[in-house]
């Protein structure tokens, strides 16, 4: 197996001091890349330390400085001497295009067997190099000898430990490998194995098992959103959804409708941050507002019901809460949320509870709410 090391780093943190993760990661890995750092200004010194590095010169590569001043021209935008840095890489090196931005990577032989890749710091631009030119390298190159499979499944409604918890009775083999990664509000495992076509069997079995231990926890498999995989069941079951949004100002409509195609399912929503606009849009009734207050679970009914109505959509759904820092009491807490969905067979409310700041609150309560729609719509 390929022993991969990453350095993420932007280009004022790469500094003469940092060297030290270079000469680690190139200790513990085959393949090493690096991120940042490879623009025009005065802080962007990765191409320079890393040539010091491994002692080369840095040469001007005159095809890339050429195609550099066609893209700014061909852009009308004004040329600056300092562009040429994005031109010069370490003696050996081979480019690495950038299709979406000005400054190219490249990849260099470190020793015998090792190779140091460097990408562009820009998300969108670093995953294009990646999936172009990187992984291309990496499947033809670095892996003649054996076969990698992987599968990532999303997850909802667990934390890390008992993720981990539940998932050491799977019996994985000796070329198997489990990674867990918590990026707020998702939870990713990935199972990767390498080998020849005979493990392949045996990683589709233990793919099952992953799935079998945690059952609905699993929202998705592969490069999936959650507001994704709600779309599809919406297609799948021909249902359509309309939101009535309060804490989350529209967070929830942003994310369903960030989704091309989304127009096929989605009616639309109101976001009725006010009591007198759950009246008003909503049809919520003052008396529920004065009795129980915006953040309860009959107002959540009734905004559900009051979208559904009014839209005409086959499932409601209404959020509303506390997202703080302000706002909290001892009955009702800041991150107090209460979720609804009102469909022709059924109507229900779920009371949630949210720590953290106000954005993480309100990230929270968009990830709950869709999970919450899934499952309903795979009842």
């Amino acid at each position: 197996m390929i022993q991969t090391a990453v350095i993420l780093s932007t280009g004022d943190e790469l500094t003469t001091g940092k060297v030290w993760s270079l000469r680690q990661a190139c200790e513990l890995g085959d393949v090493i890349i690096g991120t940042g750092g490879l623009g025009p200004t005065a802080d962007d010194l990765t191409t320079e330390l890393v040539a010091e590095f491994l002692g080369r010169k840095l040469t001007m590569n005159h095809a890339v400085a050429d195609a550099l001043k066609k893209r700014f021209a061909a852009r009308a935008i004004a040329w600056t001497p300092n562009n040429l840095k994005q031109a010069c890489f370490p003696d050996a090196a081979i480019i690495i295009p950038n299709p979406v931005g000005t400054a190219p990577g490249f990849r260099v032989a470190v020793s015998q067997g090792k190779s140091l890749i460097w990408l562009s710091g820009v998300p969108q631009e670093m995953i294009t190099m990646f999936n172009e030119t990187v992984m291309a390298w990496i499947t033809t190159e670095r892996g003649k000898d054996s076969e990698i499979f992987s599968c990532t499944f999303k997850i909802h409604g667990l934390t890390e430990s008992k993720l981990d918890d539940l998932v050491r009775p799977v019996d994985l083999g000796s070329q198997d490998k489990l990674s867990f990664r918590a990026h707020y509000p998702d939870l990713t495992l990935r199972l990767t194995a390498s080998g020849g076509k005979a493990q392949e069997k045996d990683f589709v079995e233990r793919c099952e098992q992953i799935r079998r231990v945690l059952g609905s926890h699993i929202y998705a498999e592969g490069d999936v959103t959650l507001e994704e995989r709600v779309g599809r069941l919406l297609l799948e079951k021909d249902q359509t959804l309309a939101l009535a949004e309060s804490c989350t100002g529209g967070l929830i409509s942003h994310r369903i409708t960030r989704i091309a195609g989304s127009s096929a399912y989605y009616y639309g929503g109101a976001v009725t941050y006010s009591n007198e606009a759950k009246v008003k849009f909503l049809g919520v009734k003052p008396a529920t507002l004065e009795k129980y207050g915006a953040v309860s679970e009959q107002t959540a009914l009734e905004m559900s019901a009051g979208i559904k109505e009014k839209t005409g959509a086959s499932v409601g759904l209404s959020v509303t809460g506390i997202a703080g820092p302000s706002g909290g009491s001892p009955e009702k807490p800041v991150g107090t949320v209460w979720l609804s969905i009102a469909r022709h067979q059924s109507h229900e409310a779920r009371l949630c509870q949210f720590h953290g700041e106000r954005e993480r609150i309100i990230l929270g309560t968009s990830q709950a709410a869709l999970n919450w729609l899934r499952l309903a719509l795979l009842d």
